[in-house]
């Protein structure tokens, strides 16, 4: 059969039935790297998904937001808010939405700075080549911020060469365009080589959501003697992007594409310019050592116009401005010798160094009566935060069908800041967490067809920069009161092949001790403390293979119960419901694909209400999104020529992404109508 690409789903409390042990099908053999020893995920005791960027990139979307490429994974929440200013909301199992506590890696280079909070912009989804999600437990092994890991690897060079443009557009003035070259090499000294660049600009569907967003990613990799490798890759992007902004839900019902006064007063808005470059050197030195180096440097610059009155920077003589102005440079290092005992047990032995630092400063957003525009500098501060991680590993297949992995990762996150804006105070300051995180997992291969596992491990979430920059009493300063959350994570699953397909099944608990929880917006700010503790738990099941032929099917379902299990203050009470998470999340797919000829799909993805807010006062109704896709590869030569259409939320329903906790109770971004994508691609190959 066909390799299957959602692969091993986490933990299980599932016993399958008799008549599994006498399915005779096999799967196809791969390897994961997302435990960083390359291993067959079948019989890995964690929970690894596997997306391949060709199967995403046929299913017609505009392959814009890196969250179409997250669909359809048990136990993981991917949603666009429609929102080109913002980033996607991400969470696994319940974690904290917004890309944090989610540790990303592009090429190695990390997309989650060492303060853990993530971006996805950047990723440029014409030219992913695999993506590995890791869930649960081991995801410990990348240190702070690891409620779960994204591995993005883009596509490597191969022969024969080609060339690809595209061309896409829909409703509300949409269009993507994108040219990707690439080839192979000698082996040697011309290395292979990729290279993509795409634009991606609309006009929005509401009002003030204009964006435009360029980007180029290149990747060169040679192939070094004894069989070792060395990649070079180069990422640039560059967002313009108007912010609309959330609304309440009587203005979303009222009026879904109108905005708060105050977006247009001030002309919200965001531009970011980001350009990193990475190197990655794998090298076996013998039959029994690898080493295994990722070094990266990068800059991102950004400047963000937030709506907020003028009064409320007048009145408040600590307050920094409503234009957020920073510079940021960052680098690091992850290093490790793999040591091969014999064929049964190996160790892992490296060190992660990553370093950020912001020249960070604040503006008010008027000058005289125009308002808009960078007015009297409010805040002046340089930021430094660095991180020192050394860790071991070992896997060791201790019996012909049980596999012991473990884990021990030393994470210490510093922070410093300087501040140069003193006539208010000065708001200086240094901090250091740090935890010792242990994982181990187990796995009993019970039959050819059937993998068993167990885990756990501790976990370790700082707050992020931007979580510490303001205080919940309104004093002026850093929150460096704010204490990472620390948690203990379990995690018991099963894998089995069935039918022509693989089903993976999992129960999960994760208890946390200082979860990190809104504490209201002062002045236009939000500010966040410490909310005693809390427990995610839930259940995932998924089934993804070969129906008939050509046909292909995804099922999952995930369900999740997260809850407060202490009252913090007058207004959260124990049992309450964490804000921004749904109980219940669903998704299947149908694909019928002629590798020469025909394809059409359709896909469903249903999310139960999400409580916006930890007071638990208010929420987003469930919704159900359904999107229909066709198109058609012709062949002509050394030419293809590929079109679609996609059809999104075909039944035109009204529903909402949701930003959490928000004091002025706007909490919905209104999700896109019915609309249609269309687009062509042409393919020559030398």
């Amino acid at each position: 059969m066909k390799k299957v690409k959602l692969s091993v789903l986490g933990v299980v409390a599932l016993v399958m039935p008799a008549y599994a042990e006498e399915q005779t099908s096999q799967l196809e053999e791969i390897t994961v790297t997302a435990i960083r020893s390359e291993m067959d995920p079948f019989h890995a005791p964690a929970a690894i998904n596997i997306i391949e960027g060709d199967t995403v990139r046929q299913q017609g979307k505009m392959n814009v937001n890196f969250s179409d490429m997250l669909q359809g994974i048990p136990g993981l929440v991917a949603t666009s808010r429609e929102n080109y200013a913002q980033d996607i909301n991400l969470s696994t199992r319940g974690s904290r939405t917004s890309v944090r506590g989610v540790r990303i890696y592009v090429d190695g280079i990390p997309a989650t700075m060492p303060d853990g909070q993530g971006v996805t912009t950047h990723i440029d989804v014409n030219s992913v080549g695999r993506v590995e999600v890791l869930k649960g437990p081991f995801s410990s092994l990348y240190g702070n911020s690891s409620a779960g890991t994204i591995l993005v690897q883009t596509e490597q060079g191969k022969n024969p060469p080609g060339i690809e443009v595209n061309s896409s557009g829909g409703n509300n003035r949409t269009w993507h365009y994108g040219l990707k070259v690439q080839g192979g090499g000698d082996g040697e000294w011309i290395p292979d080589y990729v290279l993509s660049v795409n634009r991606f600009t609309t006009a929005g569907e509401r009002n003030h959501s204009a964006a435009r967003k360029n980007q180029l990613n290149m990747k060169l990799n040679w192939t070094t003697p004894q069989e070792g490798s060395l990649a070079l890759t180069l990422n640039h992007s560059d967002i313009k992007a108007q912010d609309p902004g959330a609304l309440s839900y009587t203005q979303w019902k009222q009026n879904r594409k109108q905005v708060a006064s105050t977006i247009e007063q001030f002309n919200a808005r965001k531009d970011v310019q980001q350009t990193q470059l990475g190197v990655s050197y794998r090298q076996p030195l013998d039959d029994h050592n690898l080493i295994n180096i990722n070094a990266y440097v990068g800059e991102r610059r950004l400047e963000q116009y937030l709506p907020i009155p003028r009064i409320t920077q007048i009145r408040n003589r600590g307050h920094a401005g409503g234009v957020i102005d920073f510079t940021r440079h960052y680098a690091g290092i992850d290093a490790y010798w793999q040591y091969y005992f014999n064929q049964d047990i190996h160790t892992i032995v490296g060190f992660a160094f990553d370093y950020m630092q912001d020249k960070r400063k604040g503006y008010e957003n008027f000058r005289g009566v125009q308002n808009g525009v960078k007015g009297r500098l409010r805040r002046d501060e340089k930021n430094q935060i660095y991180t020192i991680d050394p860790y071991i590993q070992l896997n060791w297949q201790f019996l012909p069908d049980w596999l012991l992995t473990g884990g021990l990762r030393y994470s210490s996150t510093r922070f410093k800041s300087e501040d140069f804006y003193v006539s208010n105070g000065d708001d200086s300051g240094r901090k250091r967490d740090h935890q010792l995180l242990p994982s181990i997992g187990l796995s009993w291969q019970a039959s050819s067809q059937t993998t068993v596992y167990a885990s756990y491990s501790k976990g370790f979430e700082t707050g992020t920069f931007l979580e510490m920059s303001y205080r919940p009493d309104g004093v002026a300063g850093l929150n460096f009161d704010l204490e990472p959350l620390t948690s203990h994570n379990y995690e018991i699953g099963i894998k089995q092949i069935f039918g022509e397909g693989l089903l993976t099944a999992a129960l999960y608990r994760s208890d946390t001790k200082d979860d990190i929880i809104s504490a209201g917006t002062f002045d236009g700010r939000a500010t966040y403390r410490n909310g005693g503790r809390t427990r995610r738990q839930g259940a995932e099941i998924a089934w993804q293979g070969d129906i008939w032929q050509s046909l292909q099917g995804t099922l999952s379902y995930t369900f999740v119960d997260a809850r407060f299990r202490d009252s913090v203050g007058t207004t959260i009470r124990s049992g309450n419901r964490i804000a921004g998470v749904a109980k219940h999340n669903a998704y299947a797919s149908l694909a019928w694909n002629d590798p020469r000829g025909w394809r059409i799909g359709a896909d469903w993805r249903y999310s139960s209400k999400i409580f916006v807010n930890n007071i638990n006062s208010q929420y987003a109704p469930s919704y159900s999104d359904i999107g229909i896709y066709a198109g058609y590869l012709k062949p002509l030569g050394n030419w293809e020529i590929d079109t679609h259409i996609r059809v999104n939320n075909l039944f035109d329903k009204d529903y909402a992404t949701v930003v959490i906790n928000d004091a002025n109770g706007r909490f919905y971004e209104p999700a896109r109508k019915r609309n249609i994508t269309a687009g062509m691609k042409i393919r020559y190959r030398f």
